[in-house]
């Protein structure tokens, strides 16, 4: 034990001398006695380090992921001891690390997310997301996407209110039963309440009885009663706009804030995007995205009586007006973000080479945000046309 308090303390001052000589990028430095697993969190120490900011918390770790926990670097999930403002985008104790491995330039999860909360600030959620190198045991291990975890308190939900709740990938939009899922006690993957307080079960097969099974005249008059259409019109286009074919099923938090608000939509796992599908498989829109692989949205399509497409197109034109959705917006977000990180890429690659296995191709940071802002120009069109905006 004091052996192991020594290597900590050691370990620790080298960090921060580390820390003292280059304080411009945020560091998070994992001490951790053993490999870090993937079942159950175990204890590490952290040392944040931001600006002229030092500070050790005392934390749980795990890796975290699933297709993408074959890649060589992983992400984790941490769980501080007590609430801190990392990155200055909240005051939390539940953060993803996340290794972004797969996709170059660290920007598609973080510009989709932004993009749909700017879409609309008081009904769409995902994730804020800032920029850290991490260390394990004082080595370097790249440049990382540090992201809230989507819970209940970030989704706003009212835990006072017997009926609020919050689901992670829920298989609601299936046709058939799945045969797999991760945790078959909890096939809808309800993340509030905690299933063995409340089973909300019932709850969600009811919804997906209604819009399964009832008449399109039902259907019509009562869906706004379950969903919060502005919220998912956005949630739509955003799928339309990134080609995220993985985020039709998939890849989205299902909430309910209280009884008297309908399910809203929030995202999850953007990096098949812009480009980009699969495991970094290249699309230039060969393969567009079918929306009505979701029964939810195909009975949106088509039953008229909604009115949906047309309210869709109006979104649509009402967010190019905006500038929210543009070539030149898109161009905003890609220099913010390489603002910050583009001092910082060439270390990670040192260190995760552009060449390795898992790529379809050996494109470099700078020739993958060309590859960006080629598919942008190229689908914005696309849309702009589907939807008569000129």
């Amino acid at each position: 034990m004091y052996t192991r308090l020594i290597k900590q303390v050691s370990i620790i001052f080298l960090l921060f001398c580390i820390s003292c000589s280059n304080n411009k990028f945020p560091e998070l430095n994992i001490i951790v006695d053993e490999p870090i697993g993937w079942d159950n969190k175990q204890f590490c120490r952290v040392v944040y380090t931001n600006r002229w900011e030092h500070d050790t918390l005392d934390a749980g770790i795990k890796c975290r992921g699933g297709m993408s926990s074959k890649y060589f670097k992983h992400s984790y999930s941490l769980e501080l001891d007590k609430k801190y403002d990392l990155l200055d985008i909240n005051h939390d104790d539940d953060w993803i690390v996340n290794a972004n491995y797969i996709d170059k330039t660290f920007m598609r999860h973080k510009i989709s997310y932004d993009i749909f909360r700017e879409m609309n600030k008081k009904k769409n959620v995902a994730a804020k997301c800032g920029y850290l190198n991490v260390f394990l045991n004082g080595r370097y291990n790249g440049l990382y996407v540090l992201m809230e975890e989507v819970n209940g308190k970030m989704v706003g939900l009212d835990k006072n209110d017997s009926l609020s709740m919050l689901f992670k990938d829920p298989p609601v939009f299936y046709d058939e039963k799945l045969s797999y899922v991760q945790d078959p006690s909890n096939y809808y993957h309800q993340k509030y309440p905690k299933l063995h307080e409340k089973d909300h079960s019932a709850y969600i097969e009811k919804f997906i009885d209604f819009i399964f099974n009832s008449d399109d005249d039902l259907f019509a008059k009562n869906i706004s009663n379950w969903i919060d259409i502005d919220n998912v019109i956005d949630w739509h286009i955003l799928l339309l706009y990134t080609n995220n074919s993985d985020g039709i099923m998939k890849n989205f938090l299902l909430y309910k804030i209280d009884s008297n608000t309908p399910f809203r939509i929030a995202l999850w796992d953007y990096d098949h995007s812009f480009g980009r599908d699969g495991d970094n498989e290249m699309n230039m829109m060969e393969n567009e995205l079918n929306c009505k692989r979701s029964i939810l949205l195909k009975r949106l399509m088509e039953i008229e009586a909604l009115n949906y497409n047309e309210k869709l197109s109006k979104r649509w034109k009402s967010l190019r007006e905006d500038n929210i959705i543009s070539v030149k917006c898109f161009e905003k977000h890609i220099k913010r973000n390489h603002k910050i990180i583009k001092d910082q890429v060439e270390r990670n690659f040192e260190k995760w080479p552009v060449n390795e296995k898992w790529y379809y191709d050996d494109n470099n940071y700078h020739k993958e945000l060309d590859l960006m802002r080629q598919f942008v120009n190229l689908r914005i069109k696309q849309l702009d046309e589907r939807f008569s905006y000129n």
